[in-house]
């Protein structure tokens, strides 16, 4: 069975947003999520068996975003998680799904803006201006909200100017590193076991990197319930997240060395502290300035994506509509509490990412599938279905328990840490 099956639509009575635009926000949601931690949380692994879990991790990731599309067109336009897991799932259901999608949330804007005022400062500090990560945080959080509050279309525009920029910097600056990468480095004398030992850990950090699902909704309602548009932006969206992140390990590992990890992972594995590693470990020229300015548009246009679903998930929650007066409502809901853990706690990036992988695994992996298995028992059959029928539905539910029970292990401290 096909994935989509034509329909006929009525004319559009207004230009419909374009596919790249779509890609754009999955794009910019996802990186960012993982990008400066995923190094190194694949360091204890390292690079040949990280892409094989990469690769698989970005096809489950897209399966179980497909199944929110597939269970998202049964619901009104602008229906969330909430919606969909209050029918499907129940009251309790409804809470729980709220609960793991609003804390990833939360969690991820915090980070976000963790991670970005710590570049800010820095920034900053260079153009001899003393601006405390506080400050920062709140000045990196105010700017971003404003776009985010305006709406998707807004968001939409901002975010091909930044992946645009994202482009220019970050493969300007991973052309450099690649030249650069040490066949040595990439491919140590490792045993496959001591690697496998670490792929655990690595796992649930590496599902939430693909993390975009909390915006299917919001991008349903961009392109007015067209699943055949939502279908392919996720796509698009979802290879150019996954090439980004393989040129990114690439450039990465090939130039510090798995030992060097070791000292990074101590001083807590931050973005400025991993950019100072690549930046110590190559003579490349303008590297490090360019990895700077790709850091804060990857993190501002992963912060608007996360937010931009957020906001929506507020909006269904509360039932508040597109207004001024409810969207600056809902933006208060969804901007004060990372702000204010922002300016409270600026150097919590690392750690904040790894609290979101829990419940990142819920909503990713888990929930999507459950939804969907509900509605096709209860025999509602839209236009858009996922192929593979229930074998590929039980393989993504199987791994994201496994997941789950990983991340459940890592935190009680019982699985290998690498550093």
């Amino acid at each position: 069975m096909s994935e989509t099956t034509a329909s006929v639509s009525a004319a559009p009575t207004k230009k419909m947003p374009s596919i790249l635009g779509g890609a754009m926000i999955i794009a910019g949601t996802a990186v960012g999520a993982g990008m400066f931690a995923l190094p190194v949380y694949s360091a204890g692994m390292w690079f040949s068996v990280s892409m094989a879990l990469l690769l698989f991790c970005c096809f489950c990731a897209y399966t179980t975003s497909l199944y929110m599309i597939e269970a998202g067109q049964h619901y009104p336009e602008g229906a969330s998680f909430t919606t969909i897991a209050a029918d499907t799932l129940g009251p309790l259901g409804k809470l729980f799904a709220t609960g793991c999608v609003a804390f990833v949330s939360f969690i991820l804007c915090y980070a976000y803006i963790s991670g970005g005022s710590s570049i800010v400062a820095q920034v900053a500090a260079d153009m001899g201006m003393n601006l405390s990560h506080s400050s920062a945080a709140v000045l990196f959080a105010v700017v971003f909200a404003t776009l985010v509050i305006a709406g998707s279309r807004v968001v939409d525009k901002v975010s091909v100017i930044m992946l645009g920029g994202m482009v220019l910097t970050f493969f300007g600056s991973t052309s450099m590193l690649t030249v650069s990468a040490d066949a040595d480095k990439l491919f140590p004398a490792l045993p496959f076991s001591d690697s496998l030992s670490y792929l655990w850990v690595a796992i649930p950090l590496l599902v939430t990197s693909f993390g975009v699902h909390s915006t299917v909704p919001s991008l349903a309602k961009h392109y007015n319930k067209d699943m055949q548009r939502v279908r392919l932006a996720v796509l698009l969206g979802m290879l150019l997240t996954l090439l980004v992140y393989v040129v990114w390990q690439l450039a990465i590992m090939g130039n510090v060395g798995r030992e060097q990890f070791s000292a990074i992972i101590a001083e807590g594995g931050n973005v400025a502290t991993l950019i100072s590693a690549v930046g110590q470990s190559t003579d490349v020229t303008g590297v490090e300035s360019a990895l700077m300015v790709f850091g804060n548009l990857a993190l501002a246009s992963s912060f608007i994506g996360v937010a931009l679903g957020l906001q929506d998930l507020v909006k269904d929650f509360f039932k508040l509509g597109d207004s001024l007066k409810h969207s600056l409502v809902a933006g208060v809901i969804t901007f004060l509490p990372p702000a204010i853990g922002g300016a409270l706690a600026p150097n919590g990036f690392i750690t904040a990412i790894g609290y979101a992988a829990l419940a990142a695994v819920v909503f990713v992996l888990i929930l999507p599938p459950m939804m969907a298995r509900v509605l096709r028992q209860r025999g509602q059959q839209g236009q858009f279905q996922v192929a593979g029928g229930m074998a590929r539905l039980n393989l993504v539910f199987g791994f994201g328990v496994l997941a789950l029970v990983a991340e459940t292990l890592h935190l009680l401290g019982l699985l290998p840490q690498f550093g």
